[in-house]
């Protein structure tokens, strides 16, 4: 690895075959959960056994495991009977509906990890159920699939899951299979992370095969050890049959469901599409060669060679991003310069590129794959100036800022182009509303650490009012707060000026939107560090 331009590090081993073991009390709340339904269980891809060993005390159990070594630590560990198989072989039609209760931590692969020949049985069983998986399917989507079909009408399914079920795209089929295939659904999540070391949220999915659409139920709790004071009944939102959407708003309550289904289909409102394109920033396949301080190019002749770059999202403050702004951050020593070589420019004509682009090779950055697949290495591609930028990963709110300074920017933030006649300055102000913004929480993704990241695809079905009803004084006033920190000032007033007396919502639906959007809000964030939205929109 190169000790100038540095790269991304590897994943760990463990990581791409999937191999984290259950914390027990996740293993005997699931294995208990799913033994009421009736003595005969199952376990796919038992591992060590740690939830096999909790279902054995309650029925016929069996495990099914494809390493050996794991199938061994699980022998040990439990009586229950252990076949070593690939389970999507073993699962054949006669075993289909054999089972009262199916409880397991499916393996976290992803497609490119995942030996093709497992791979393939587990997508023709998902492919038999009518989806359609492709490179982005992990492995735990099959094991999904494979649990239901494998027990009865009636029966239960206990899963210990990533968090990604709720909201990623490439599991929306597999959202809208459970609710056409569940009678009910409850997803029990944490406040804390639960796997020792691991920054990956986890869920547990506890789904009644039945008919549906399935009701869902959503509850809380701080980590494992509270999973003994759970209580599973409660108020559950009946889904509509087929739909894919993303489960976060499943947190909300029903009334706060129905405003946003509500205002999301008003036809005051329309998709960002409608104003903007948004794309993601510029790939450079090595930002540490290709994005340099204002110095460091002077200092290496080539500063010729570069343009204006916003290479972190911290730089963004206001809804205007302007020269002054890249020129405070440059003096501050920020990357702000892209190198921005034409791919046919002849080397031997600049003596100082030339050097620097041997120095790159020297350092092996020629050999990253984005960088080996281009004609000419050092020429980055599509580093078109946007008219404005959009957080990728949100610590607070999402905001879209309008790009005063001719800059471009990495793909840690996505580029805006807005449709002819559409004033920039005027869509960052009204992009930032409660509308929006709680709808950026359900249509995004949030992580375990707090963030929450929106793929362009997703930002183009934001709802957003008509940019026109932003007024020139409401533009300097909001780019003036959110520059001094003050978010929720700003934010109540786009919500009084735009969606009320401009677009004519009432207030008091405003406001439950509102509530609804600091609700999310305040989950992702508490998912990530002890502070209210309050104290972070403060000082965002």
């Amino acid at each position: 690895m190169s000790s100038i331009f540095a790269a991304k590090a590897a994943p760990a081993d463990d990581k791409l075959r999937g191999g984290y073991y259950t914390p027990d009390p996740l293993a005997r709340f699931v294995a208990e959960w799913v033994a009421a339904a009736g003595p005969r269980l199952l376990e796919p891809s038992c591992g060590d056994g740690a939830i096999l060993k909790h279902l054995a005390k309650h029925g016929d159990a069996t495990g099914v495991e494809l390493f050996p070594e794991e199938a061994h630590k699980a022998r040990a560990a439990t009586d229950a009977k252990i076949i070593i198989s690939d389970f999507f072989k073993w699962l054949t039609p006669a075993r289909h509906g054999a089972f009262d209760g199916v409880a397991g931590n499916p393996p976290f692969i992803r497609f490119g990890s995942w030996e093709e020949q497992y791979r393939a049985q587990a997508f023709e069983l998902m492919r038999a159920q009518g989806l359609h998986p492709t490179r982005l399917t992990n492995a735990w989507l099959p094991f999904v699939v494979a649990s239901l079909i494998a027990v009865r009408t009636g029966g239960r399914v206990g899963l210990v899951l990533p968090a990604e079920l709720l909201q990623v795209s490439y599991a929306a089929e597999l959202r809208a299979y459970l609710i056409d295939t569940c009678s009910d659904i409850t997803v029990v999540s944490f406040s804390e992370l639960v796997f020792p070391g691991i920054l990956q949220e986890v869920v547990l999915l506890l789904a009644v095969k039945g008919d549906g659409p399935a009701t869902i139920r959503t509850v809380e709790v701080k980590n494992g050890s509270h999973l003994q004071d759970v209580t599973l009944g409660g108020t559950a939102t009946r889904a509509p049959l087929h739909e894919s959407e993303k489960w976060t708003k499943y947190f909300l309550a029903a009334e706060q469901i129905d405003v946003l289904r509500a205002v999301r289909a008003d036809p005051r409102l329309a998709p960002l599409r409608t104003y903007a394109a948004v794309n993601v920033g510029v790939v450079t396949g090595r930002n540490s060669f290709f994005c340099l301080t204002a110095e460091q190019a002077d200092a290496l002749g080539i500063a010729d060679h570069t343009i204006n770059l916003l290479s972190r999202s911290a730089q963004l403050t206001g809804t205007r991003y302007t020269e002054a702004d890249l020129n405070m951050q440059a003096g501050q020593g920020a990357r702000t310069r892209l190198l921005a070589v034409p791919a046919n420019l002849d080397l031997a004509t600049e003596p100082a590129l030339a050097r620097y682009v041997e120095l790159g090779e020297t350092e092996g950055v020629h050999l990253g794959y984005k960088c080996s697949i281009r004609p000419s290495w050092w020429s980055v591609p599509s580093i078109s100036v946007p008219d404005g930028f959009m957080l990728r990963q949100v610590s607070t709110v999402l905001r879209l800022t309008s790009n005063k300074a001719a800059a471009t920017s990495t793909d840690t933030v996505h580029r805006v182009f807005t449709k002819p006649g559409v004033n920039m300055d005027q869509l960052a102000v009204a992009a930032f509303n409660s509308i929006t913004l709680a709808m950026s929480e359900i249509m995004g993704r949030s992580y375990g650490g707090g963030l929450l990241e929106i793929e362009p695809s997703e930002a183009v079905s934001l709802p957003v009012p008509d940019p026109r009803l932003v007024s020139s004084d409401l533009v300097e006033t909001v780019d003036d707060l959110l520059s001094r920190g003050c978010t929720e000032e700003a934010l109540q007033l786009v919500d009084e000026e735009v969606l009320i007396r401009g677009a004519g919502f009432e207030r008091n639906e405003i406001a439950r939107v509102h509530l609804a959007s600091t609700r999310l809000r305040n989950r992702r964030l508490g998912r990530g560090r002890k502070t209210t939205v309050e104290s972070s929109l403060t000082n965002a």
